[in-house]
Parts: C-alpha cells; structure tokens; sequence
C-alpha cells in the first residue's frame, strides 16, 4: 500500500467520480483507476461498486476512507513537524471562508503572513458559513473563518474578532437613529440565504425581542451579502448586515446605514477547524500569529468604519 494510492483513493470518493478526481490532481483517468485497483488488491476488498457511470462506496469502502485521510494527515503532519524543526514554514494553506471574513480579514491576514513566510501559498473558497463548516468536516478545507457555530460537536472554534449588526435602507428611506427593533415590522425586508451566519445572527436578535422571521415581510432572499447590498441600493427594501460589509455602500451613500436600539450584543467571527484532524504546524503558526495581530486588524477596520 502506498500513499499515493491512499491519496487518489480520498480524491475518488471527494469528487464522487473517477474522471473528475483525475483532472483534480492532474492525472489520467487510466493511472487513477490502477492506483484504486491496486488498492483493492493489497486489501483483497472492493472499495467502490460501479453502477453505469455511477460509484458508491462499499462497506469496506466507507470504513477506509477515515482512516485513509487520518494516515495522509499524519503523514503530511509529519514532514511539517520535520520542516518546523529546522525553522521553515513552507506549503500551501487551504482557507474557506463566509463572506466578510473572505472579503474583508483574509487577505489582510494573508498579507502579514506572507510577509514572514514568503514560500507559503494559498487557497480561499468563499461560502456561507454553513457550508464553510461543512467543508472542513469533509476535510476540503483546512481551516475555516466564519460567523457562526456550526456542527459544535465536529469542529473547534477560536474566537478572533467581534462586530456589529447594522439596518441598511435606501437612501430615501430616512430613519431616526437608533431604530427600534419593534419599527423593523413595518419595512419590507431582504434576507440572506439559509446557512448564512449574518442570517443565524440576526434572526437570534430577532428572537431576543420576540419577533420571528415569519412575521416580517420578507419580499426577496439572496444568496450573497453583495446582491442584499445591490437590493438595497436598488429600493427593493432594507436588511441587517455586517457593519463591515456596509461600510462600502455606506461610505459612498449608496445605502443608508443605522444603528439598532438596545443592541449591546457582539456578533463574533471565528477560526474554525476539525476536531478530529490534527493541525499542521503552518496552520497553527497562522492562527497564532492572526490572534497576535488581529488588535491591528482591529483598529484598520475600526478606521475605515469611522471615517
């Protein structure tokens, strides 16, 4: 057995299809189907039945895949223990974020890293944050940042930064600030997508003061923070965002930008990872020096958000 054949074998069951692991990692479809033959040789067990075009996991199967992935992290933790020892970060980091981390904390973070460690490179995929969770339980993903606590039983979070939710309205809706959560009811409203943890925030904000989702007047749900923005913008109606994801349209008095009345809580982005996976040392070094920098970060968001 070999690690190359465990490896295509992971990739296998990732994409659900020979064909497209292959063009994954850049083989051919011939290679990956021998490296998975063998596998099931040295094992004397299918690993996959082949229905048509179609493959799914045996029993024996679904019991290697776990084990597979856990001896290629134990493997690629290893040669990174070794690296660590002689000093040198080096590699490539897999990031999935939601979208204010993705947009707005990621490549300031990246950019500080970088800067110490100049042979790293790096991978970001956007998504809600559900999804993001999903990604790293699937182990797509090596570290995550999002908004909320998805799947706490599967996955370790750090918290890193706090802010605030904020009502955006076109701009010839003026309102007196701040605006009481009860004065919400009247507006016509954008939400995000399910699995969005701007969305989980603001509907646990909701249920604070006694008001669910069903008794808004709910006329459009986006998938993306940007087309809630352009919503917005557009007349379409008005939403609870990210302060740092208004601040763009805000700032060029594309939206109107409010505070909430009695809202003392913070919405807090984390750092998220698989419990069940163990960290690389590049993965630690970043979190760790993200948590010694993120007071900077901090105060660079806090300036653009004041001015």
């Amino acid at each position: 057995m070999q690690f190359q054949q465990l490896f295509v074998f992971t990739k296998v069951v990732e994409k659900n299809s020979f064909s497209k692991a292959a063009e994954n990692i850049f083989l051919s479809q011939s290679t990956v189907s021998s490296h998975i033959s063998n596998l099931e040789n040295y094992f004397g067990q299918k690993l996959f039945d082949r229905m048509g075009k179609e493959i799914a996991l045996t029993p024996f199967g679904q019991k290697l895949y776990p084990w597979a992935q856990e001896i290629l992290k134990l493997k690629e933790t290893a040669i990174w223990d070794m690296k660590d020892w002689t000093g040198k970060i080096q590699g490539e980091l897999i990031i999935a974020a939601s979208t204010v981390p993705a947009e707005f904390m990621v490549p300031w973070l990246v950019s500080r890293f970088s800067q110490k460690y100049p042979e790293v490179r790096y991978t970001l995929t956007q998504n809600n944050s559900k999804t993001v969770a999903e990604l790293l339980i699937g182990g797509e993903a090596e570290l995550g940042m999002l908004g909320e606590k998805y799947y706490p039983e599967k996955l370790e979070f750090i918290p890193f930064i706090e802010e605030k939710l904020v009502l955006i309205t076109p701009v010839n809706l003026k309102l007196e600030e701040p605006v009481a959560v009860c004065n919400l009811l009247e507006l016509p409203f954008i939400f995000r997508a399910t699995g969005s943890g701007t969305q989980a925030a603001v509907e646990k904000l909701l249920k604070k003061y006694g008001i669910s989702s069903s008794s808004l007047n709910i006329i459009a749900s986006f998938d993306s923070v940007q087309a809630v923005k352009h919503g917005v913008k557009e007349g379409l109606g008005v939403s609870i965002i990210s302060e740092i994801a208004a601040y763009d349209y805000s700032n060029y008095n594309l939206v109107n930008s409010y505070k909430l009345d009695n809202i003392t809580e913070k919405r807090v982005f984390y750092f998220a990872y698989n419990k069940h996976r163990t960290l690389s040392p590049l993965i630690k070094e970043f979190i760790d020096l993200s948590l010694s920098s993120r007071t900077n970060l901090s105060s660079t968001l806090s300036r653009n958000l004041n001015n």
